[in-house]
């Protein structure tokens, strides 16, 4: 499996609560999964048109399948190191960087 991201708007962060959300349900499938080393989310630095952009590595599938499909995941090219956080996961998923 490649990278995967999803976005989400201001809106859905403050009023769905949809960072939490997300990250409650990935700590539950990392958790269950043992805490591959090479699965993690990565978190834009900045919003961006008022948009934050959070990724899957490819260690993620298959645990992390139905969740991005959920949140409509597109494929993507892994995010350059300066520009994302860790926001779960493996921290030594941070190699998987460009």
């Amino acid at each position: 499996m490649s990278w995967q991201k999803v976005s989400f708007t201001t809106e859905q962060i403050e009023e769905e609560r949809a960072l939490i959300k997300l990250e409650d349900e990935f700590e539950r499938l990392f958790m269950t999964a043992d805490g591959p080393s090479d699965m993690a989310l990565f978190s834009d630095n900045e919003y961006e048109d008022d948009r934050i952009t959070i990724y899957f590595t490819p260690g993620c599938h298959p645990f992390c399948d139905t969740l991005i499909t959920r949140y409509a995941g597109k494929e993507c090219k892994p995010p350059a190191r300066g520009d994302v956080f860790l926001f779960a996961g493996n921290d030594d998923a941070c190699d998987l960087l460009a």
